[in-house]
């Protein structure tokens, strides 16, 4: 297997514009008109939230938020998205009334209402995209305001057969029009993750065999190959990671004929461990909701073309080197146990199988 991974890692208009020439025989030109924007008219959204009873966690955790946060839903001159979850939404997420958002401290409350909204952009359902990858938006809540490189949550709306969604999120009702922006309704609460996909998978317990995979492959990636665990701790990029718990490494080392033990990891070949890692690495973020219904197929970082199913909500995923030798005309595939761990940077799904591409 060592070298099967090397064959493939490797790779105004000018517009001109005529200027007329007046001639004036003395005569005075006319002054140009000032245009003033129209004045926006009906309710503005914290009107609109006001004026609706299941709406009044969400009220009170705007309260609670204060000055922390990156948007003023009373301002008539702003325009915002704003992905609201009613009281039915807090209290399917853990926030059962408005004294405990009360008793929530107020950078928390803050985050999770700023991650809830796109500033500047005003997003109705018929604007959101049907394709893959999703609508990359950057939401309210700013996670480095730091040079080189300042940047927002971002957030992943988008539509598909079965409805519209804010990242892996049901949206319930869409396009409540206020003056300053739209209201979309969520069916839960968004709580914006504070760790990168290196960072989420060193802290699963039930993923060190995969954490011993990166460090065994960054040893020694294929000439001119990125290192792993760099790319999995970089909090501006959008990846989605189908990451194999360590029975699946165990029953792969088994069908091999190998010891199951983690050290088994550090007596393979370091550009193999690399092939097989970064082949379950996908270059975008996708949720399990934003995966076709029946046969698909994604390229992962590597270049080759993972397989995915999605048969009655149940996401299963191989590779071309999921045969056993035992039974090499049927091919195995990967069922996805835990969808849509929220990272920073990305997106986790915990899977029952060790993908192989080649």
């Amino acid at each position: 297997m060592k070298n099967i991974f090397n064959k493939w890692w490797g790779t105004a208009s000018v517009f001109v514009a005529g200027v007329a020439m007046l001639s004036s025989c003395n005569k005075e030109l006319p002054q140009p008109t000032p245009i003033v924007p129209p004045t926006p008219s009906g309710q503005t959204i914290t009107q609109l939230l006001a004026g609706n009873a299941k709406y009044s966690i969400l009220r009170a955790a705007i309260t609670r938020a204060g000055t922390a946060l990156t948007f003023n839903p009373s301002d008539a001159s702003a325009v915002y998205t704003v992905f609201a979850p009613d009281n039915d939404a807090f209290i399917a997420s853990g926030i059962p009334n408005e004294t405990v958002v009360g008793g929530l401290p107020v950078a928390t409350v803050a985050s999770i209402l700023n991650a809830h909204v796109i500033p500047g952009v005003e997003l109705k359902a018929a604007d959101l995209s049907t394709a893959f990858p999703n609508m990359y938006l950057q939401s309210g809540l700013v996670l480095s305001s730091t040079p080189p490189i300042p940047y927002r949550m971002p957030v992943f709306p988008s539509r598909r057969t079965g409805g519209a969604w804010f990242n892996d999120i049901a949206i319930k009702a869409t396009d409540i029009d206020a003056s300053n922006g739209v209201i979309h309704e969520v069916s839960r609460v968004f709580f914006p993750p504070s760790q990168v996909i290196a960072q989420v998978a060193a802290a699963n317990s039930n993923l060190t065999y995969l954490m011993a995979a990166l460090q065994r492959a960054d040893a020694g990636p294929p000439a001119g190959a990125p290192q792993l665990i760099p790319i999995l701790s970089n909090a501006a990029a959008n990846l989605t990671v189908f990451a194999p718990t360590n029975q699946a490494f165990q029953n792969l080392f088994t069908a091999m004929g190998l010891p199951t033990a983690i050290t088994t990891i550090n007596a393979l070949p370091t550009q193999t461990v690399w092939g097989i890692v970064a082949f379950h690495v996908l270059g975008s973020r996708a949720f399990s909701v934003n995966l076709a219904a029946g046969n698909s197929t994604a390229a992962s970082i590597m270049g080759v073309a993972q397989q995915i199913n999605v048969t009655g909500g149940t996401v299963t995923v191989r590779g071309p080197g999921n045969v056993l030798p035992t039974t090499p005309a049927t091919p195995y595939s990967a069922t996805v146990t835990a969808p849509n761990i929220n990272a920073i940077n990305g997106v986790v799904h915990v899977v029952d199988a060790v993908l192989l591409p080649q």
